[in-house]
């Protein structure tokens, strides 16, 4: 998974020059929309991401630890064998003296897609179909799907990219769903996965 050097900060180690170390809270789907959406859990994994800023004329070196749940169903397109897979994001959202600093509030769904790939091959001719609404977390949150290609299985396939994005107890949890363009997204259980998604935050 190919993700963005996501930058998060706060105020008093800009003062001693000690390293600022953020991390996001966890970010997984229930066990009972996974069921009902009959996707299972590849993985949770953690991404730490060390880079140097300026704040205020000052460099400092900024830690932010990222936490990423992966999750697959098989599934029957006409003939052949498809992947869906869903994965969640949770990284902090920090500022410095009022000043957001994490790019990903701050992204259009496009450049976040961008920022946020899938484990899965490259997607390519990426366009943006529709927006639809989904309460995530308690929240009416905007998902935004996508047309683009693929590859799987040695061959180019379209596919449904579904991206949603909340801010929610000081992080951003950010969903992204891939399955075949022949299916909808309710056949791919998309929005039962969004709408089970559980953050404890930082």
């Amino acid at each position: 998974m190919a993700l963005i050097g996501l930058v998060a900060l706060s105020g008093c180690a800009l003062l001693t020059g000690e390293t600022l170390e953020f991390s996001a809270g966890p970010a997984t789907v229930t066990e009972d929309a996974q069921s009902a959406a009959q996707y299972d859990l590849v993985g949770v994994d953690t991404q730490s991401i060390n880079r140097t800023v300026s704040v205020a004329g000052q460099e400092r070196t900024v830690e932010a630890t990222n936490h990423i749940a992966t999750y697959e169903r098989d599934l029957v397109v006409t003939t052949s064998e498809a992947t869906g897979t869903v994965v969640v994001v949770s990284t902090p959202q920090m500022a410095v003296v009022d000043r957001p600093l994490n790019p990903v509030g701050s992204m259009s769904p496009r450049q976040l897609l961008e920022a946020v790939a899938t484990n899965r091959a490259d997607l390519s001719d990426v366009t943006v179909r529709d927006n639809r609404t989904a309460t995530i977390l308690g929240e009416n949150a905007t998902v935004t799907a996508f047309d683009a290609t693929t590859e799987f299985g040695g061959q180019s396939v379209d596919v449904t990219v579904h991206l949603v994005r909340v801010a929610h107890d000081g992080d951003f949890v950010i969903g992204v769903a891939v399955h075949p363009s022949v299916m909808t997204a309710e056949q791919a259980g998309v929005d039962q996965m969004f709408e089970g998604i559980e953050h404890t935050g930082t």
